[in-house]
Protein backbone atom coordinates (compact mmCIF):
# COMPACT_ATOMS: atom_id res chain seq x y z
CA UNK A 1 0.00 0.00 0.00
CA UNK A 2 1.07 3.63 -0.77
CA UNK A 3 2.82 5.08 2.48
CA UNK A 4 0.41 7.53 4.40
CA UNK A 5 2.21 10.97 4.37
CA UNK A 6 2.15 13.45 7.18
CA UNK A 7 0.39 16.83 5.01
CA UNK A 8 2.43 18.90 7.02
CA UNK A 9 5.74 17.94 6.33
CA UNK A 10 5.08 16.52 2.39
CA UNK A 11 5.46 19.31 0.24
CA UNK A 12 4.29 17.25 -2.65
CA UNK A 13 0.62 16.36 -2.15
CA UNK A 14 -0.86 17.27 -5.60
CA UNK A 15 -4.16 16.64 -6.50
CA UNK A 16 -4.58 15.33 -10.08
CA UNK A 17 -6.34 18.63 -11.01
CA UNK A 18 -3.55 20.87 -9.21
CA UNK A 19 -0.92 19.36 -10.93
CA UNK A 20 -2.57 19.75 -13.98
CA UNK A 21 -3.12 23.26 -13.63
CA UNK A 22 0.29 23.53 -12.57
CA UNK A 23 1.64 22.19 -15.87
CA UNK A 24 3.30 19.29 -14.13
CA UNK A 25 1.91 16.19 -15.74
CA UNK A 26 4.26 15.17 -18.23
CA UNK A 27 2.56 12.47 -19.79
CA UNK A 28 -0.73 14.28 -20.41
CA UNK A 29 -0.01 17.38 -20.49
CA UNK A 30 2.95 18.72 -23.11
CA UNK A 31 2.82 21.92 -21.21
CA UNK A 32 5.03 20.38 -18.81
CA UNK A 33 7.61 23.17 -19.95
CA UNK A 34 10.24 23.48 -17.40
CA UNK A 35 10.83 19.58 -17.27
CA UNK A 36 9.90 18.28 -20.71
CA UNK A 37 10.53 21.62 -23.37
CA UNK A 38 14.40 22.18 -22.46
CA UNK A 39 15.64 20.81 -19.60
CA UNK A 40 14.98 21.28 -15.71
CA UNK A 41 17.48 24.48 -15.52
CA UNK A 42 19.40 22.68 -12.25
CA UNK A 43 23.41 23.05 -12.04
CA UNK A 44 25.39 19.82 -12.17
CA UNK A 45 25.75 19.78 -8.25
CA UNK A 46 22.34 20.35 -7.08
CA UNK A 47 20.55 17.89 -4.70
CA UNK A 48 17.09 17.93 -4.15
CA UNK A 49 14.87 16.65 -1.17
CA UNK A 50 14.27 13.24 -0.65
CA UNK A 51 9.78 12.70 -0.57
CA UNK A 52 8.73 12.18 3.66
CA UNK A 53 7.97 8.76 4.12
CA UNK A 54 7.86 6.54 6.80
CA UNK A 55 11.06 4.57 8.12
CA UNK A 56 10.69 1.05 10.41
CA UNK A 57 12.39 2.19 13.93
CA UNK A 58 14.66 -1.17 13.35
CA UNK A 59 15.93 1.10 10.20
CA UNK A 60 15.93 4.64 11.68
CA UNK A 61 20.34 4.61 11.60
CA UNK A 62 20.64 3.41 8.18
CA UNK A 63 20.78 5.53 4.96
CA UNK A 64 17.28 5.60 3.35
CA UNK A 65 16.54 5.43 -0.07
CA UNK A 66 13.32 6.50 -1.64
CA UNK A 67 12.04 3.89 -4.54
CA UNK A 68 9.01 5.10 -6.51
CA UNK A 69 7.13 1.90 -8.03
CA UNK A 70 4.25 1.12 -9.98
CA UNK A 71 3.65 -1.94 -9.36
CA UNK A 72 0.47 -3.17 -7.38
CA UNK A 73 -1.09 -6.24 -5.52
CA UNK A 74 0.83 -9.80 -6.51
CA UNK A 75 3.96 -7.80 -8.21
CA UNK A 76 4.39 -5.17 -5.19
CA UNK A 77 4.32 -8.24 -3.02
CA UNK A 78 7.15 -10.11 -5.12
CA UNK A 79 9.68 -6.55 -5.03
CA UNK A 80 8.84 -6.17 -1.48
CA UNK A 81 9.82 -9.80 -0.42
CA UNK A 82 12.87 -8.87 -2.39
CA UNK A 83 13.40 -5.41 -0.32
CA UNK A 84 12.96 -7.33 2.22
CA UNK A 85 15.64 -9.75 1.58
CA UNK A 86 17.86 -6.58 1.09
CA UNK A 87 17.45 -5.26 4.34
CA UNK A 88 18.39 -8.77 5.94
CA UNK A 89 21.32 -9.15 3.55
CA UNK A 90 23.42 -6.06 5.16
CA UNK A 91 22.75 -3.30 7.86
CA UNK A 92 23.61 -0.22 6.40
CA UNK A 93 21.04 0.78 3.89
CA UNK A 94 16.97 0.79 4.11
CA UNK A 95 14.92 0.87 1.05
CA UNK A 96 11.33 2.22 0.96
CA UNK A 97 8.93 1.35 -1.64
CA UNK A 98 6.71 4.18 -2.16
CA UNK A 99 3.65 2.85 -4.76
CA UNK A 100 2.13 4.98 -7.28
CA UNK A 101 -0.03 2.88 -9.40
CA UNK A 102 0.68 2.51 -13.03
CA UNK A 103 3.37 3.71 -14.94
CA UNK A 104 1.50 7.10 -15.76
CA UNK A 105 1.48 8.31 -12.21
CA UNK A 106 4.94 7.30 -11.43
CA UNK A 107 5.53 9.96 -14.97
CA UNK A 108 3.46 12.38 -13.62
CA UNK A 109 4.58 12.39 -9.65
CA UNK A 110 8.23 12.17 -10.90
CA UNK A 111 7.42 15.42 -12.98
CA UNK A 112 5.70 17.32 -9.95
CA UNK A 113 8.80 16.48 -8.01
CA UNK A 114 11.51 17.91 -10.59
CA UNK A 115 9.25 20.79 -9.92
CA UNK A 116 9.00 20.86 -6.11
CA UNK A 117 12.83 20.16 -6.68
CA UNK A 118 11.99 16.86 -4.21
CA UNK A 119 12.97 13.64 -5.92
CA UNK A 120 13.24 9.55 -4.90
CA UNK A 121 16.38 7.70 -5.73
CA UNK A 122 14.87 4.96 -7.64
CA UNK A 123 12.10 5.41 -9.91
CA UNK A 124 10.46 3.05 -12.57
CA UNK A 125 9.72 4.18 -15.51
CA UNK A 126 7.90 2.00 -18.63
CA UNK A 127 10.11 2.04 -21.88
CA UNK A 128 8.53 5.15 -23.54
CA UNK A 129 9.28 7.49 -20.34
CA UNK A 130 12.82 7.26 -19.31
CA UNK A 131 14.17 9.08 -22.64
CA UNK A 132 11.98 11.95 -21.64
CA UNK A 133 13.50 12.24 -18.38
CA UNK A 134 17.10 11.54 -19.66
CA UNK A 135 16.55 14.19 -22.52
CA UNK A 136 15.99 16.80 -19.91
CA UNK A 137 19.08 15.61 -17.72
CA UNK A 138 17.16 14.70 -14.21
CA UNK A 139 18.38 11.09 -14.37
CA UNK A 140 21.84 9.74 -13.43
CA UNK A 141 24.22 8.01 -15.56
CA UNK A 142 25.62 4.63 -14.46
CA UNK A 143 27.72 3.19 -16.56
CA UNK A 144 30.34 4.21 -13.86
CA UNK A 145 29.03 2.42 -11.41
CA UNK A 146 29.91 -0.67 -12.92
CA UNK A 147 32.70 -3.02 -12.20
CA UNK A 148 33.85 -6.43 -12.74
CA UNK A 149 31.65 -8.06 -9.64
CA UNK A 150 28.49 -6.28 -11.44
CA UNK A 151 29.04 -5.37 -15.35
CA UNK A 152 26.74 -4.68 -17.98
CA UNK A 153 27.38 -8.06 -19.10
CA UNK A 154 24.94 -8.93 -16.60
CA UNK A 155 22.05 -8.53 -18.70
CA UNK A 156 20.52 -9.12 -22.04
CA UNK A 157 21.84 -7.38 -24.42
CA UNK A 158 18.62 -6.12 -26.55
CA UNK A 159 17.45 -4.67 -22.55
CA UNK A 160 20.37 -2.55 -21.53
CA UNK A 161 20.94 -1.46 -25.03
CA UNK A 162 17.62 -0.01 -25.36
CA UNK A 163 18.37 1.82 -21.87
CA UNK A 164 21.11 3.30 -23.13
CA UNK A 165 22.38 6.14 -25.05
CA UNK A 166 25.57 7.92 -25.74
CA UNK A 167 27.62 5.40 -24.53
CA UNK A 168 25.92 5.65 -21.06
CA UNK A 169 23.73 3.58 -19.31
CA UNK A 170 20.45 5.50 -18.20
CA UNK A 171 17.72 3.11 -17.72
CA UNK A 172 18.75 -0.50 -16.30
CA UNK A 173 16.29 -3.64 -17.50
CA UNK A 174 13.91 -4.47 -14.92
CA UNK A 175 10.01 -5.94 -15.53
CA UNK A 176 10.66 -6.22 -19.44
CA UNK A 177 8.12 -7.90 -21.58
CA UNK A 178 7.05 -8.17 -25.05
CA UNK A 179 3.42 -8.87 -26.74
CA UNK A 180 2.35 -12.79 -27.50
CA UNK A 181 -0.17 -14.07 -29.60
CA UNK A 182 -2.51 -16.40 -27.71
CA UNK A 183 -5.32 -18.78 -28.75
CA UNK A 184 -7.59 -20.81 -27.81
CA UNK A 185 -6.82 -24.66 -28.68
CA UNK A 186 -10.25 -26.09 -28.26
CA UNK A 187 -11.88 -23.49 -30.29
CA UNK A 188 -9.38 -24.01 -33.11
CA UNK A 189 -10.09 -27.28 -33.36
CA UNK A 190 -13.32 -27.26 -33.42
CA UNK A 191 -13.61 -25.08 -36.55
CA UNK A 192 -10.89 -27.08 -37.92
CA UNK A 193 -8.10 -24.57 -37.98
CA UNK A 194 -4.20 -25.26 -37.29
CA UNK A 195 -2.79 -25.92 -33.94
CA UNK A 196 -0.65 -23.05 -34.01
CA UNK A 197 -0.78 -19.07 -34.58
CA UNK A 198 -1.26 -17.84 -37.85
CA UNK A 199 2.23 -17.22 -39.45
CA UNK A 200 1.14 -13.71 -41.14
CA UNK A 201 -1.63 -10.87 -40.44
CA UNK A 202 -3.04 -12.30 -44.04
CA UNK A 203 -3.60 -15.47 -42.64
CA UNK A 204 -5.20 -14.17 -39.22
CA UNK A 205 -8.15 -13.21 -41.78
CA UNK A 206 -8.51 -15.65 -43.72
CA UNK A 207 -8.51 -18.07 -40.46
CA UNK A 208 -10.97 -15.27 -38.76
CA UNK A 209 -13.58 -15.94 -42.29
CA UNK A 210 -13.06 -20.21 -41.40
CA UNK A 211 -14.35 -19.13 -37.76
CA UNK A 212 -16.95 -16.46 -38.31
CA UNK A 213 -20.40 -17.72 -37.53
CA UNK A 214 -18.94 -20.48 -35.22
CA UNK A 215 -20.86 -20.01 -31.55
CA UNK A 216 -19.90 -21.49 -28.35
CA UNK A 217 -22.28 -21.43 -25.11
CA UNK A 218 -24.77 -19.97 -27.49
CA UNK A 219 -22.55 -16.63 -27.82
CA UNK A 220 -21.24 -15.74 -31.06
CA UNK A 221 -17.10 -16.15 -31.31
CA UNK A 222 -15.12 -13.73 -32.72
CA UNK A 223 -11.48 -14.43 -33.99
CA UNK A 224 -9.63 -11.22 -32.61
CA UNK A 225 -10.87 -8.69 -29.45
CA UNK A 226 -9.25 -5.15 -29.98
CA UNK A 227 -7.47 -3.02 -27.40
CA UNK A 228 -8.15 0.65 -28.13
CA UNK A 229 -6.50 1.91 -24.92
CA UNK A 230 -3.18 1.15 -25.73
CA UNK A 231 -1.11 1.50 -29.10
CA UNK A 232 1.86 -0.67 -28.13
CA UNK A 233 0.34 -3.79 -30.07
CA UNK A 234 -0.33 -1.28 -32.93
CA UNK A 235 3.23 0.39 -33.11
CA UNK A 236 4.03 -3.66 -33.67
CA UNK A 237 1.73 -3.94 -36.74
CA UNK A 238 2.81 -0.79 -38.44
CA UNK A 239 6.48 -2.62 -38.18
CA UNK A 240 4.66 -6.01 -39.87
CA UNK A 241 3.38 -3.98 -43.08
CA UNK A 242 6.56 -2.31 -43.24
CA UNK A 243 5.71 1.35 -42.11
CA UNK A 244 6.07 2.64 -38.07
CA UNK A 245 5.34 5.66 -36.41
CA UNK A 246 8.96 7.59 -37.58
CA UNK A 247 12.48 7.48 -38.93
CA UNK A 248 13.92 9.01 -36.24
CA UNK A 249 12.15 12.22 -35.61
CA UNK A 250 10.77 12.28 -39.12
CA UNK A 251 7.29 10.68 -39.12
CA UNK A 252 6.03 8.47 -41.37
CA UNK A 253 2.46 7.41 -40.09
CA UNK A 254 1.29 8.41 -43.88
CA UNK A 255 3.68 5.84 -45.62
CA UNK A 256 1.27 3.31 -47.79
CA UNK A 257 2.81 0.87 -45.29
CA UNK A 258 1.58 2.41 -42.25
CA UNK A 259 -1.97 2.93 -43.33
CA UNK A 260 -2.27 -0.52 -44.67
CA UNK A 261 -1.56 -1.52 -41.32
CA UNK A 262 -4.39 0.18 -39.27
CA UNK A 263 -6.48 -0.34 -42.42
CA UNK A 264 -6.11 -3.87 -42.19
CA UNK A 265 -7.67 -3.78 -39.15
CA UNK A 266 -10.29 -1.55 -39.83
CA UNK A 267 -11.58 -3.98 -42.60
CA UNK A 268 -10.97 -6.96 -39.94
CA UNK A 269 -13.27 -5.13 -37.58
CA UNK A 270 -15.87 -3.28 -39.67
CA UNK A 271 -16.32 -5.06 -43.02
CA UNK A 272 -15.68 -8.25 -42.48
CA UNK A 273 -16.66 -8.14 -38.49
CA UNK A 274 -14.22 -10.51 -37.23
CA UNK A 275 -13.16 -8.92 -34.57
CA UNK A 276 -14.27 -5.47 -32.35
CA UNK A 277 -13.19 -3.06 -29.74
CA UNK A 278 -13.45 -4.53 -26.28
CA UNK A 279 -13.01 -3.44 -22.56
CA UNK A 280 -11.30 -6.30 -21.30
CA UNK A 281 -9.45 -8.07 -24.30
CA UNK A 282 -7.87 -10.70 -21.49
CA UNK A 283 -11.18 -11.29 -19.89
CA UNK A 284 -13.18 -11.95 -23.05
CA UNK A 285 -10.63 -14.38 -24.36
CA UNK A 286 -10.65 -16.06 -20.80
CA UNK A 287 -14.14 -16.28 -21.03
CA UNK A 288 -13.93 -17.57 -25.19
CA UNK A 289 -15.88 -14.85 -26.38
CA UNK A 290 -12.93 -14.17 -28.40
CA UNK A 291 -10.52 -16.91 -30.18
CA UNK A 292 -7.32 -14.91 -29.95
CA UNK A 293 -5.65 -12.50 -27.75
CA UNK A 294 -2.52 -10.00 -28.28
CA UNK A 295 -1.40 -9.74 -25.31
CA UNK A 296 1.93 -9.38 -22.90
CA UNK A 297 4.45 -11.77 -21.64
CA UNK A 298 3.56 -10.75 -18.57
CA UNK A 299 -0.01 -11.91 -18.68
CA UNK A 300 0.93 -15.68 -18.93
CA UNK A 301 0.81 -16.58 -15.44
CA UNK A 302 -2.66 -15.31 -14.69
CA UNK A 303 -4.30 -16.50 -18.13
CA UNK A 304 -2.71 -20.17 -17.18
CA UNK A 305 -4.90 -19.87 -14.14
CA UNK A 306 -7.95 -18.58 -15.41
CA UNK A 307 -8.57 -20.59 -18.20
CA UNK A 308 -10.43 -23.64 -18.08
CA UNK A 309 -9.17 -24.55 -21.80
CA UNK A 310 -6.25 -25.55 -23.45
CA UNK A 311 -4.47 -22.48 -24.91
CA UNK A 312 -1.17 -22.31 -27.28
CA UNK A 313 1.20 -18.97 -27.57
CA UNK A 314 3.35 -17.98 -30.66
CA UNK A 315 4.98 -15.16 -32.70
CA UNK A 316 3.07 -12.19 -33.56
CA UNK A 317 1.71 -12.43 -37.04
CA UNK A 318 4.44 -11.12 -39.54
CA UNK A 319 3.12 -9.37 -42.58
CA UNK A 320 6.15 -7.74 -44.83
CA UNK A 321 8.39 -8.23 -42.21
CA UNK A 322 8.63 -9.01 -38.54
CA UNK A 323 6.91 -6.67 -35.99
CA UNK A 324 7.50 -7.34 -32.32
CA UNK A 325 7.47 -4.39 -30.15
CA UNK A 326 9.32 -4.57 -26.56
CA UNK A 327 7.48 -3.06 -23.50
CA UNK A 328 7.24 -2.36 -19.56
CA UNK A 329 9.68 -1.07 -17.41
CA UNK A 330 13.33 -0.84 -16.00
CA UNK A 331 14.80 1.40 -13.09
CA UNK A 332 16.69 4.55 -12.74
CA UNK A 333 18.44 6.80 -10.21
CA UNK A 334 17.66 10.36 -10.49
CA UNK A 335 20.55 13.04 -11.34
CA UNK A 336 19.27 15.24 -8.22
CA UNK A 337 19.73 12.71 -5.45
CA UNK A 338 22.96 13.43 -3.14
CA UNK A 339 25.93 11.20 -3.90
CA UNK A 340 25.43 9.00 -0.53
CA UNK A 341 21.33 8.66 -1.55
CA UNK A 342 22.72 7.74 -5.30
CA UNK A 343 25.35 5.07 -4.08
CA UNK A 344 22.95 3.46 -1.86
CA UNK A 345 20.28 3.26 -4.56
CA UNK A 346 23.08 1.61 -6.63
CA UNK A 347 23.34 -0.57 -3.86
CA UNK A 348 19.68 -1.77 -3.84
CA UNK A 349 19.20 -1.94 -8.20
CA UNK A 350 22.15 -4.13 -7.89
CA UNK A 351 20.87 -6.44 -5.20
CA UNK A 352 17.35 -6.95 -7.03
CA UNK A 353 19.59 -7.37 -10.39
CA UNK A 354 21.43 -10.26 -9.36
CA UNK A 355 21.51 -13.70 -7.96
CA UNK A 356 17.81 -14.94 -6.03
CA UNK A 357 16.14 -11.78 -6.20
CA UNK A 358 16.86 -11.35 -9.99
CA UNK A 359 15.31 -15.09 -10.61
CA UNK A 360 12.44 -14.67 -7.82
CA UNK A 361 11.35 -11.38 -9.52
CA UNK A 362 11.13 -12.94 -12.99
CA UNK A 363 9.78 -16.44 -11.56
CA UNK A 364 7.21 -14.29 -9.03
CA UNK A 365 5.97 -11.89 -12.01
CA UNK A 366 5.74 -13.41 -15.04
CA UNK A 367 8.03 -10.34 -16.67
CA UNK A 368 10.99 -11.65 -19.05
CA UNK A 369 14.37 -12.69 -17.71
CA UNK A 370 16.33 -9.75 -18.29
CA UNK A 371 19.46 -11.10 -16.58
CA UNK A 372 21.93 -13.51 -17.58
CA UNK A 373 21.52 -14.97 -13.60
CA UNK A 374 17.76 -15.21 -14.43
CA UNK A 375 18.12 -16.40 -17.85
CA UNK A 376 20.79 -19.30 -17.01
CA UNK A 377 18.94 -20.53 -13.46
CA UNK A 378 18.10 -23.93 -12.92
CA UNK A 379 14.60 -22.63 -12.36
CA UNK A 380 14.04 -20.30 -15.31
CA UNK A 381 15.13 -23.19 -17.32
CA UNK A 382 12.73 -25.49 -15.52
CA UNK A 383 9.48 -23.01 -16.35
CA UNK A 384 10.70 -23.15 -19.87
CA UNK A 385 10.92 -26.84 -20.17
CA UNK A 386 7.41 -27.07 -17.87
CA UNK A 387 5.80 -24.42 -19.78
CA UNK A 388 6.17 -24.16 -23.85
CA UNK A 389 4.62 -21.00 -24.01
CA UNK A 390 7.01 -19.43 -22.00
CA UNK A 391 9.76 -20.54 -24.26
CA UNK A 392 8.17 -18.83 -26.88
CA UNK A 393 8.46 -15.67 -24.96
CA UNK A 394 11.88 -16.42 -24.61
CA UNK A 395 12.59 -17.16 -28.49
CA UNK A 396 10.45 -14.54 -29.76
CA UNK A 397 13.02 -11.48 -28.15
CA UNK A 398 15.04 -12.60 -30.59
CA UNK A 399 13.11 -10.51 -33.29
CA UNK A 400 12.04 -7.86 -31.05
CA UNK A 401 13.03 -4.04 -30.72
CA UNK A 402 12.43 -0.81 -28.88
CA UNK A 403 10.09 1.56 -29.63
CA UNK A 404 10.16 4.13 -32.42
CA UNK A 405 11.76 7.88 -31.58
CA UNK A 406 8.39 9.72 -31.83
CA UNK A 407 6.89 7.30 -29.28
CA UNK A 408 9.51 7.76 -26.85
CA UNK A 409 10.66 10.96 -26.89
CA UNK A 410 7.34 12.74 -27.68
CA UNK A 411 4.99 13.07 -25.01
CA UNK A 412 1.71 13.70 -27.39
CA UNK A 413 2.16 10.83 -29.23
CA UNK A 414 0.94 7.87 -27.50
CA UNK A 415 -2.28 9.67 -26.25
CA UNK A 416 -2.58 10.98 -30.20
CA UNK A 417 -2.12 7.10 -31.41
CA UNK A 418 -4.86 5.80 -29.15
CA UNK A 419 -7.44 8.70 -30.23
CA UNK A 420 -6.80 7.56 -33.62
CA UNK A 421 -7.16 3.29 -33.10
CA UNK A 422 -9.67 4.02 -31.05
CA UNK A 423 -11.15 6.46 -34.09
CA UNK A 424 -10.54 3.78 -36.42
CA UNK A 425 -11.75 0.43 -34.46
CA UNK A 426 -14.95 2.35 -32.55
CA UNK A 427 -16.42 4.22 -35.38
CA UNK A 428 -14.49 3.02 -38.60
CA UNK A 429 -12.88 6.34 -39.27
CA UNK A 430 -10.68 6.31 -42.25
CA UNK A 431 -6.98 5.28 -41.25
CA UNK A 432 -5.30 7.34 -44.22
CA UNK A 433 -7.45 10.84 -43.15
CA UNK A 434 -6.77 9.59 -38.90
CA UNK A 435 -3.41 9.16 -39.22
CA UNK A 436 -2.87 12.28 -41.27
CA UNK A 437 -4.12 14.22 -38.58
CA UNK A 438 -2.52 12.40 -35.92
CA UNK A 439 0.59 13.37 -38.17
CA UNK A 440 -0.31 16.76 -38.16
CA UNK A 441 -0.69 17.20 -34.44
CA UNK A 442 2.65 15.71 -33.65
CA UNK A 443 4.53 18.39 -35.84
CA UNK A 444 4.66 21.23 -33.92
CA UNK A 445 5.55 18.61 -30.84
CA UNK A 446 8.31 17.21 -32.38
CA UNK A 447 9.73 20.34 -33.91
CA UNK A 448 9.77 22.03 -30.04
CA UNK A 449 12.62 18.71 -28.86
CA UNK A 450 14.18 18.74 -31.93
CA UNK A 451 16.99 20.82 -30.58
CA UNK A 452 17.17 19.17 -27.57
CA UNK A 453 17.31 15.45 -29.11
CA UNK A 454 19.81 16.35 -31.19
CA UNK A 455 22.03 18.01 -28.87
CA UNK A 456 21.30 15.04 -26.32
CA UNK A 457 20.96 11.93 -28.40
CA UNK A 458 22.28 12.37 -32.15
CA UNK A 459 24.91 14.76 -30.69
Amino acid sequence: MRPTRPPRRDPMRFTRRQALGAGLLAASSPALAACFNGGTGAGEDTVYDQPSGDVPEEFKDRQRVVFWSNWTSHNAEVLQRNVDAFHEAQDDIFCEIQIFEGYDNVESKLAASLQAKQVPDIAVLSDVVWNRFYLNEALEPLTGYFDDTFSTDAFHEQFITEGTVQGDVWWVPFGRSTPLFYFNRDIFAAVGLPDRAPETYAELHEWGLELKGYRSNGTDVAMRAYAGTDDWYFQGSTWAFGGGYSDGLDLILTSDETIAALEYDRKFIHDDQLGYLASDTSGDFISGVAATLTQSTGSLTGIDEAAEFEYGCGFLPQQATTGVPTGGGGLSILRYASDERKQAAWEVLKFLCTGEATVDWTLGTGYLPTTTDALESDEVQQRAQENPNYQVALDQLEIAQGPDVVRRYVPECVPEAITAIQAVYSGGSDPESTLAAMQETLEPAIDRIRPLYEERVEG
